[in-house]
């Protein structure tokens, strides 16, 4: 780069000095004209045109040494990019290093403190806690035995099972306290019989067949609560295909219309509100130069307003299916120009459907192409 920056500040230097020197020989050139303007004029012309031949190819090495520059600065940054991206990866490397040699020396200090704790521990284990759990034990055993002797004792007053089937019971209770907690139990369990005659058998019974009951309910609810979001995404899927087709139609009326009024050199366009429930057009006339768009159609004239009627007519046939269809009169108020395309763009448009079509107009249909398909009646005029 440095060696590319040196050769354009050369090659500047040389371009300006070539310039000057230019200069000069303008400024000697002109001068001489003064004296002798037919002397040396193609001499002067050749060293031009040399020093400009010089000064193109001087330009084209400085535009390739900038091409050079420029892609030497581009590698330059990227491989300064990649290089940050190396380093700061690396330092998150060493930072993870140096946290977990931290984290490693805090362990081996706690795991040394939990050795000494270990060790003692241990030791008064071994001299105090020992001993004491052997008294311990001879005074447990002694104990037990006093137990059995105590338990024998008073099987002979009450046996244990009526006093487990009670249930658990303060063991440093009185007995009258516990005749006392007999009593309340008996007294409940008397006013739960007479609340609720039925048996526990019967009560299980009736647990078992509503459980039954509840589980069919939430089946039940489970298959309705599938069916219902099944119907939901049909509705939505019918709801999201209902919207395309509405923006669908609005775009397909306005290009039919578009396709009818181009036959005159118009373009117009048709808004459609289904929310408003209304419909607009918008009609731009070629000669009109201000370039307005007329926004109702009783602001055209009256050929302008029918043919821009009879295309929306047209459009609105396009989308839609019918064997049979008819128009009465639909070019009274047009020129000459306006109706031959109306009836052209009307045949035209029958012939394309396949559907019948009834024109009836007061005017001479002679101007309509004859065609296997197309059948004309003129009817006898009046008579006064």
């Amino acid at each position: 780069m440095r060696r590319l920056k040196k050769q354009r500040t050369q090659l500047e230097r040389d371009l300006s000095r070539k310039e000057l020197e230019m200069q000069d020989l303008k400024n000697s050139v002109a001068v001489e004209t003064k004296d002798s303007p037919t002397s040396s004029v193609d001499e002067l012309h050749l060293e031009i045109m040399k020093s400009r031949e010089e000064i193109s190819e001087k330009e084209s090495l400085l535009e390739k040494l900038e091409d050079s520059l420029r892609e030497a600065e581009l590698k330059a940054n990227e491989l300064k990019a990649s290089f940050e991206k190396l380093y700061e990866s690396a330092k998150a490397e060493i930072d993870a290093l140096e946290e977990a040699e931290n984290e490693l020396k805090e362990i081996e200090k706690e795991l040394q403190s939990a050795e000494t704790e270990k060790n003692h521990y241990e030791g008064l284990m071994k001299d105090k806690v020992l001993a004491d759990i052997k008294v311990a034990e001879a005074k447990y055993e002694e104990l037990e035995v006093k137990r059995q002797e105590s338990n024998e004792k008073a099987s002979i007053i009450c046996p244990e099972s009526e006093i487990t089937a009670l249930g658990p019971w303060d063991q440093e209770a009185t007995p009258l306290q516990l005749s006392a907690q007999i009593n309340k139990i008996n007294h409940r369990l008397k006013r739960e019989r007479e609340k609720y005659p039925e048996s526990i058998d019967d009560l299980r019974t009736m647990h078992e067949e509503k459980e039954h009951m509840i589980g069919k309910k939430r089946k039940s609810y489970k298959s309705l609560r599938e069916k219902v979001k099944v119907c939901q995404d049909a509705v939505d899927s019918r709801w999201r295909k209902l919207r395309r087709n509405k923006d669908n139609l609005k775009s397909e009326l306005t290009w039919q219309f578009n396709a009818r009024l181009k036959n005159k050199g118009i373009t117009g366009h048709i808004r459609v509100s289904y929310e408003d429930k209304t419909l607009s057009m918008e009609v731009k006339m070629p000669h009109d130069a201000s370039s307005s768009v007329v926004r109702d159609t009783r602001g055209l004239s009256g050929g302008e307003r029918s043919f821009s009627t009879l295309c929306f007519a047209l459009a609105l046939h396009n989308m839609t299916e019918a064997p049979f269809r008819a128009m009465d009169e639909f070019d009274v108020f047009m020129d000459a120009v306006s109706r031959k395309i109306s009836l052209d763009t009307l045949v035209d448009f029958a012939l394309e459907q396949g559907s019948q079509w009834m024109f009836i107009t007061p005017h001479d249909i002679s101007m309509v192409k004859s065609h296997e398909k197309i059948k004309k009646q003129q009817m006898a005029a009046p008579r006064s």
